[in-house]
Order: C-alpha cells, then sequence, then structure tokens
C-alpha cells in the first residue's frame, strides 16, 4: 500500500492506496463532476456538491451493472446458437 494526497475540490487528502493511476484518475473525476455541479449551482457548499457527485458516480455504476447483465444475456443467447449449429 501506498501513501498518496489527492486533491478535490480544492481540499487534499492524504490516502492509502493500492493503485495510485487508478486513484488519482478517480479524484479527477470526482473533482471535475463536482465542478461542473458547481457551475450549474454556484451557491451550493462543498457537501452538497459531493453528495450529487456521488449519486451521479452511483446512477453510472448502476447503468454498467445493467449493462452488463444485458451483455451477459446476449452472450448466453449466442453460445446456445453456436452450440445448436455445431
Amino acid at each position: 500500500m501506498e501513501k498518496i494526497d489527492v486533491n478535490v475540490y480544492g481540499d487534499s487528502y492524504p490516502l492509502r492506496v493500492e493503485r495510485r493511476e487508478l486513484t488519482e484518475k478517480a479524484a479527477r473525476d470526482v473533482d471535475g463532476v463536482m465542478r461542473l455541479f458547481a457551475e450549474k449551482a454556484p451557491t451550493f457548499e462543498s457537501a452538497k456538491l459531493a453528495v450529487l457527485a456521488a449519486i451521479s458516480f452511483a446512477e453510472k455504476r448502476i447503468e454498467l451493472e445493467e449493462e452488463i447483465v444485458s451483455l451477459k444475456q446476449t452472450l448466453a443467447r449466442l453460445n446456445v446458437l453456436i452450440g445448436q449449429n455445431l
């Protein structure tokens, strides 16, 4: 484990991480989403922006999980078709 500092929306956070590049990219992504929300709602405090960012990321994760399920179902159907045609 490695100790790093990441900056998100003007605040620095010391973290212990397994994959430095992944965590740094994640912090940049969170920072970017918070800044996008801040442009749309400049009076919101950082805690509210962080919650909005978290909800946005959770929605994307759920969408990706649903897409994975759909792709697995498609793959299973294709495997059946291939098996029937061999």
